[in-house]
């Protein structure tokens, strides 16, 4: 008699355990699943420290110790009177939806003729808007030709010119 409840204890035991198993199996497989819905964080660019920006003073600081202090521009617009473009975004993705822009901020440094920096400004995403780019093309004017382009111009049969 004991042996047979001893017998049915076991067959319990062993019904109990592969239940508990089956458990773990769907609690893990439900974490997994919910884990990828949780999305993915994205940042894109490089944005200096505000303690750095701060040490630039306008009238003062040149387009080499901004670089140095900053390092170097995402974008530099013109040659005269430089701009550098600083910028960095953060976006997090929900499995195939659309990303949705988390932040955005920017950094523009305008610099004069002589190369000293004539006025900053930070912008963030509070202060985006929307641009609608062009697809136009800009002409290039002879003045505007590269020096190769103006070297080569007269050599051989036609030449090579800009297109117009």
């Amino acid at each position: 008699m004991i042996y047979l409840y001893a017998i049915e204890l076991i067959g319990m035991s062993i019904n109990n355990l592969k239940m508990i198993k089956q458990k773990i199996i769907l609690f893990l497989a439900v974490c997994f699943f919910l884990g990828a819905c949780t999305g993915i964080k994205s940042n894109n660019g490089y944005m200096p420290v505000k303690d750095n920006i701060d040490q630039l003073k306008v009238k003062v600081t040149t387009t080499s110790s901004a670089k140095n202090i900053l390092g170097e521009p995402a974008l530099i617009l013109g040659n005269r009177e430089p701009i550098f473009v600083y910028s960095a975004q953060i976006t997090d993705r929900v499995l195939f939806f659309e990303p949705k822009v988390i932040s955005r901020d920017v950094l523009i440094l305008y610099f004069n003729k002589k190369k000293k920096l004539k006025r900053l400004d930070t912008f963030d995403l509070n202060d985006g808007k929307y641009v609608d780019l062009s697809a136009d093309n800009t002409n290039l004017n002879d003045i505007e030709r590269s020096l190769l382009s103006s070297i080569f111009s007269n050599v051989g049969f036609g030449g090579v010119r800009a297109l117009d």
